[in-house]
């Protein structure tokens, strides 16, 4: 099976999750989501590089902010024949931002330009651009017109669960798989094999 997959905002190339997938016999290709900048129009132009020019993929796969791009780039190519598994996607990231930096926090990063982050396990911090904000606030809730599968955990404490049920709604080609795990959803990976099914199926 042909897949991609799209790591999270502070994670790399040398996701365990892609390594996870590889173990399965999986022809995963991850890409390295900041090969254009870290806003979400950046990263999602890395997943529609990845549609064009090095598909056709039988599963798009996304964890947290990639899902996110995962999801963009598929807005983006509603007539493509695409399926899309999407874990712990961070839609509505423009307000859990605000939400976990607080409107101080937000008004400052708007007047100085820079707001530095200092992601969990780096060594060095990372300096974002209020840039980063603003394209978060058109790019938080894609459309999804492709057969999707989302796996989100019930424990998640940086995307709400609440989210995902927001973003699957009423639509019938996106089914939402609740497993008690928590973001990382390290204890959950073995629901990749069903939900790539589901999604090939659909």
């Amino acid at each position: 099976m042909k897949v991609t997959f799209a790591h999270g905002l502070w994670s790399s190339t040398d996701s365990s999750k892609a390594a996870w997938m590889r173990a399965q016999g999986w022809d995963v290709t991850t890409l390295d989501m900041r090969k254009y900048g870290w806003d979400q129009a950046s990263q999602t132009r890395v997943v529609l590089e990845a549609i064009d020019e090095l598909g056709p993929f039988d599963v798009l796969i996304g964890s947290s902010f990639g899902g996110l791009a995962t999801a963009n780039a598929a807005a983006q190519r509603p007539q493509a024949d695409l399926r899309l598994v999407l874990l712990a996607p961070a839609f509505g990231y423009d307000e859990l931002v605000a939400s976990t930096l607080g409107q101080q926090a937000m008004e400052a990063w708007e007047q100085s330009g820079t707001h530095t982050f200092q992601p969990p396990g780096w060594d060095e911090p990372v300096i974002m651009p209020w840039s980063f904000v603003e394209v978060a606030r058109t790019h938080s809730w894609p459309a999804l017109h492709h057969p999707t599968a989302i796996l989100h955990g019930t424990g998640d404490d940086v995307v709400p669960l609440t989210n995902s049920v927001r973003a699957k709604g009423a639509l019938d080609h996106v089914s939402l798989h609740e497993v008690d795990d928590g973001h990382r959803l390290h204890e959950s990976l073995s629901e990749l094999i069903p939900l790539t099914r589901l999604v090939m199926d659909a």
